[in-house]
């Protein structure tokens, strides 16, 4: 079905409900939530991209939607745009979090930068990660896969005829707990290398103790830090390009679950 039957009633409806969970999307995931891109910008994509999924979008098929109706369904939509966007940017949390561990270890835990994508200040090291990890997933066309993803949601989960099961939320929960860990772990070189540098240096400040630890330590461990993580990059980008895969792969199965439980 094309667009030449959009001013039908129950078209219209499901053009507005599209809308309200493209729009959940838009305004919580990474890369398209980004301040740098204009709210302007940001609402014109939604209205064209919800558009442009309208002709592959089952239509609401209640006769005589009411107030109440309506409601409910606005709040679903915009709940499940939320929490699609919510548990995609985990993917970048969990590298933030890994970054200020490393901070914590190298002596950087007070220094911090500005997020230009969330206006908030965020650790160095986290914002090294994040910025990589954007590239990442850029590079492997994540935001495309993203897209994909959105649409097969309106496949298992459609508009204005949605139900969330108990075993999807408790997969959901599992599957992402799972993710958020993998992703801290990526850092675990950086972070493993500079424990082991500060009980090095606090065995020699036990052996030693006319050498000033506090002095030497310092820039022993961030030389430590940078070197170790310009090491590990090549692992960083293997290692975190199979957790986006992998993140696909468990939102896939998340809306199979629900769609096959609520049918």
């Amino acid at each position: 079905m094309g667009f030449e039957n959009l001013f039908e009633p129950s078209r219209l409806l499901t053009y507005f409900l599209i809308i309200m969970r493209m729009g959940g999307i838009f305004f919580t995931a990474p890369v398209f939530s980004s301040s740098s891109l204009n709210n302007q910008v940001r609402m014109i994509l939604v209205l064209v991209i919800s558009l442009l999924l309208l002709p592959v979008v089952t239509p609401v098929t209640i006769t005589d939607p009411n107030l109440l109706w309506l409601v409910i369904s606005v709040t679903k939509e915009i709940l499940i745009g939320v929490c699609i966007g919510g548990m995609t940017s985990l993917l970048f949390s969990g590298l933030q979090l890994g970054g200020y561990l490393v901070d914590y270890q190298m002596g950087f835990s007070m220094v911090s930068v500005i997020d230009p994508t969330t206006n908030s200040n965020v650790s160095y090291s986290g914002q090294v990660y994040n910025l990589l990890g954007t590239l990442i997933f850029l590079a492997i066309y994540g935001h495309h896969i993203f897209m994909r993803a959105v649409t097969q949601s309106f496949e298992f989960m459609p508009v204005g005829d949605f139900n969330v099961t108990k075993d999807a939320m408790m997969y959901v929960i599992s599957t992402f707990i799972k993710i958020f860990v993998i992703a801290i772990q990526i850092t675990a070189p950086v972070f493993i290398a500079l424990m082991v540098t500060n009980v090095i240096m606090g065995i020699l400040a036990r052996l030693v103790p006319q050498m000033n630890i506090m002095v030497i330590g310092f820039p022993v461990k961030i030389t430590i830090g940078a070197l170790m993580l310009i090491a590990s990059l090549q692992l960083f980008y293997i290692a975190y390009e199979k957790v986006i895969f992998e993140y696909f792969r468990q939102i896939k199965k998340f809306f199979e679950i629900n769609g096959l439980a609520g049918g």
